[in-house]
């Protein structure tokens, strides 16, 4: 995948004149001949834009790519940057953890150290973790890199671009005409107001470690899903890591059942989780920093750490003449529909998300839908998204939780089904004292399926078929007729499917059924 700063590509005013491939000549607009046509022009420098090139392509349409050199050139570091990449890096840093904590239990084997062919306290050093962050970044970058999208048939023009009208795009000494635009956003950090943040260099998610040397003490400020992960992640590479909350977080979502199944998780590594605190205040020294705490027993100074920064991600635009669009804004920003439409019809946005986490992004599945919308001509389908968190536990919710699930269904059932004596867990932490994990599903009275929240190895995998029957309208006994092999973790799907909210199985007659009741109420 590309690792780029996600931008819209829009900038400053670009001069009127020329056609394309031709030297500017002062005079009037270009006529429709001198315009270029084509099915896709998209507006953005990151992942996502590159992703709805590289679908148009690939579907036989024709597309061009314009890429602002002034939003490339704009990156701070408040926004995400270009290598190793805001999608990539906490995930390739998870996954090296994870092989590095795998290495360490080989003794549960009966290994030797020596066998497993490293001592005790070896840890990852910076250099080796960065130049892993790199790697993996630019092998993922050669799909959507410009060599294979031009060799796909895409123009990439990098120009400033802005919208003449409606339908019209210039940048440069080019004017395209398009059947669809699509604009992608600026990404940027959003920085609590913490006193003295701006005086240190905080790492950020896209940059999660620094290559002069291992990271002994980490502090981790932000809740979001990623910070999580990385703080699990760090822990597992030897530092000592602490996680704070940050003044931007609800901790409301801290509380849910499954959410505190990845904090244990956490703190069996090791992590100290403080939540009952606030940051009041941090002190620069040098490259770490002091970070001054208040909760009820007063202010306290934690030890001197390097600190990881772990906020949320909000979209930032460029006004790409919005007017001349003819896009309706609503607080700066322009409304969408369901099909990520904007006031004007031919103008899609993608990666707005403002609620997506880095784990839980699904540019994929968007950008097939804007090619699809077009070429296709699909009606949006209705898509349950899917919160996740690459943690140990691994953590996916989908749909609603118990108490929005009663507010909005009234009486509600609850059904369960424990990884602890799964197979597929059985055999892989055998031996192991590592959070078991479990898979709930929450369904209506009459066994329809609204939400389900999965701590466990694969959850991610598994949300996937939930978030379907989810969309679908589907009911428990729907999903217990499937057929999973009893090694897949798709087989607790069926498990849980196969018990009522009353824990007895849900089959045979009424009558039955109501027997067993009874006999449960009468005990």
């Amino acid at each position: 995948m590309s690792v780029h700063r996600s931008a819209n590509g829009v900038g400053a005013t670009s001069p009127t004149a020329g056609a394309t491939g031709k030297a500017a000549v002062p005079g009037p607009t270009p006529s429709a001949s001198q315009t270029r046509k084509v099915d896709f022009c998209i507006l953005g420098t990151g992942i996502a834009a590159r992703l709805v090139a590289l679908k148009a392509a690939e579907a036989g349409a024709s597309a061009v790519l314009i890429v602002s050199p002034d939003a490339t050139k704009a990156a701070t570091r408040d926004t995400p940057s270009r290598l190793p990449g805001l999608f990539c890096a906490p995930l390739s840093l998870v996954e090296a953890a994870n092989l590095h904590h795998a290495s360490r239990l080989a003794g549960a084997l009966g290994l030797r150290d020596s066998d497993a062919g490293q001592q005790p306290e070896a840890r990852p050093s910076g250099e080796g973790l960065v130049r892993h962050l790199h790697l993996v970044g630019e092998a993922l970058a050669a799909r959507t890199g410009d060599a294979r999208l031009r060799a796909l048939g895409v123009s990439i023009v990098h120009e400033p671009a802005r919208f003449e009208d409606a339908r019209a795009v210039r940048a440069g000494k080019s004017r395209f005409a398009a059947r669809r635009f699509v604009l992608e956003p600026d990404l940027e950090w959003d920085v609590p107001p913490v006193p003295g943040i701006g005086e240190i260099d905080y790492l950020t998610p896209d940059r999660p470690v620094i290559a002069s040397r291992p990271i002994d003490r980490l502090v981790v400020i932000g809740l979001s899903d990623t910070g999580l992960a990385l703080a699990q992640a760090h822990r597992r590479l030897g530092a000592a890591v602490t996680l704070l909350p940050s003044p931007h977080d609800d901790l409301r979502r801290a509380s849910d059942e499954t959410v505190r199944l990845a904090l244990m998780g956490l703190m069996h590594d090791g992590v100290t989780v403080n939540l009952d605190v606030t940051v009041a205040r941090i002190e620069a020294r040098g490259r770490e920093a002091v970070i001054h705490i208040r909760g009820q027993a007063g202010e306290m100074a934690l030890e001197q750490a390097q600190v990881l920064l772990a906020p949320r991600l909000r979209p930032r635009y460029t006004d790409p003449n919005w007017a001349a669009a003819q896009i309706v804004l609503a607080n700066h920003v322009p409304t969408l529909d369901a099909a990520f439409r904007t006031s004007n019809r031919r103008v899609q946005v993608i990666g707005a998300d403002p609620m997506a986490d880095t784990f839980s992004f699904r540019l994929e599945r968007d950008a097939d839908f804007i090619v699809d919308s077009l070429l296709q001509r699909r009606l949006p389908q209705r898509v349950v998204p899917i919160r996740a968190i690459a943690t140990s536990p691994e953590i996916a919710i989908v749909g609603l939780d118990e108490d929005a699930a009663r507010r909005v269904h009234g009486c509600i059932s609850i059904v369960r089904a424990p990884y602890a004596h799964h197979l597929a867990r059985q055999a892989r932490h055998r031996g192991l004292a590592a959070p078991a994990g479990e898979l709930k599903v929450i369904a209506t009275r009459n066994r329809r399926i609204v939400g389900c929240a999965i701590a466990g190895d694969g959850a991610g995998d598994i949300a996937g078929l939930w978030s379907l029957a989810i969309a679908r309208r589907l009911t428990l006994d729907d999903v217990g007729e499937l057929a999973f092999p009893d090694a897949s973790r798709h087989s607790l799907n069926r498990r849980a499917t196969r018990l009522s909210v009353f824990g007895w199985p849900a089959a045979g007659s009424l009558l039955l059924r109501l027997a067993r009741l009874w006999r449960k109420i009468r005990g």
